[in-house]
């Protein structure tokens, strides 16, 4: 174990995000972490970064403002270590702190995957060598970049099932003591049992908002609208194979959008025209801050909000 005073910050949102506080917690004594959605993470960083001594960022990026700032700074550029897989990131790959990979030997990375790449480099703990660690991080790396080159890769999504039912704090305990009570990584009775269950349960609610799916044109491309709370990305690229669009957008107006395609568009460009960013065939964009007052002022005649808003 290594003794440090040490911050990770972390995407909120998906396996790829707290993935990388699983292998933190096995290799340190003590880590921190802050988990965040894209666009957060200037204001954290800035935030936090006189209180450690070593600060990991896996599966975000900064802006180049900030990367600059931390560059010039020598302290600063030394404790930072930024490791994301998003083709809008690239850029960053200029600052000596940063290391962003979309692609490498054929298989796409995720934020994951290079993390666990660089803790092999810097720890001989043994426990990132287990087959059941590489085996988790292979899976999730398969389902954050829908890398799935046969059918068999496929069944990468079964993990997906479990963290839709452990939720984040559970999916962070369960696969900690997994990894360490087991030395491959392949699912038991019990939880293929629960993977059935919520595959069925996830393909109903896929056929529910397909009939809500509205079909419509979107700068010029053929896409599919549909509002969706959970499994944007099995819905997502559900739509995509099913219909002919370019890409679906998926609305969670609580969260944010989402941009699923296939190779038509690259969405990581169409999502940074929406202060947004990501991948070709997988990207998002925030929802303008004002966007649930805008809806609620057209749901009902008469609204009032506090704090001075007029009515419309």
């Amino acid at each position: 174990m290594i003794d440090e005073k040490i911050l990770l910050i972390s995407h909120i949102a998906d396996e790829d995000g707290l993935t990388p506080v699983i292998l933190a917690n096995l290799v340190y004594k003590e880590v921190d972490t802050i988990l965040l959605n894209p666009g957060e993470v200037d204001e954290k960083l800035r935030e936090n970064i006189d209180k450690y001594n070593l600060i990991y960022i896996t599966d975000l990026s900064i802006t180049e403002d900030l990367a600059k700032e931390i560059e010039a700074n020598e302290e600063y550029k030394n404790k930072i270590k930024l490791f994301d897989h998003h083709a809008t990131a690239l850029p960053l790959n200029k600052y000596s702190f940063a290391k962003v990979v979309v692609e490498e030997s054929g298989y796409k990375q995720s934020g994951t995957s290079l993390f666990h790449k660089y803790l092999l480099t810097i720890s001989d703990n043994e426990i990132l060598k287990k087959d059941s660690t590489k085996g988790l991080v292979e899976e999730v790396r398969k389902i954050d970049t829908y890398d799935f080159k046969t059918e068999e890769d496929k069944e990468a999504l079964n993990l997906d099932y479990l963290f839709a039912i452990l939720g984040r704090e559970n999916y962070i305990d369960y696969f900690t003591d997994y990894i360490k009570n087991n030395d491959s990584f392949e699912y038991n009775e019990r939880e293929k049992l629960l993977i059935k269950l919520q595959k069925d349960k996830i393909d109903n609610y896929i056929t529910q908002k397909e009939k809500e799916v509205i079909l419509a044109k979107v700068d010029g491309h053929d896409v599919a609208i549909v509002y969706a709370e959970s499994n944007r990305s099995l819905l997502g690229n559900y739509l995509v194979e099913k219909l002919d669009i370019d890409f679906a957008i998926i609305i969670n107006v609580s969260r944010g959008i989402s941009y699923r395609g296939k190779d038509k568009v690259d969405l990581s460009v169409f999502a940074k025209k929406y202060n947004g960013g990501g991948h070709k065939n997988a990207s998002g964009s925030p929802l303008p801050e004002d966007t649930l007052k805008i809806l609620t002022k057209r749901l009902f005649k008469e609204v009032e909000f506090k704090g001075g808003e007029e009515n419309e």
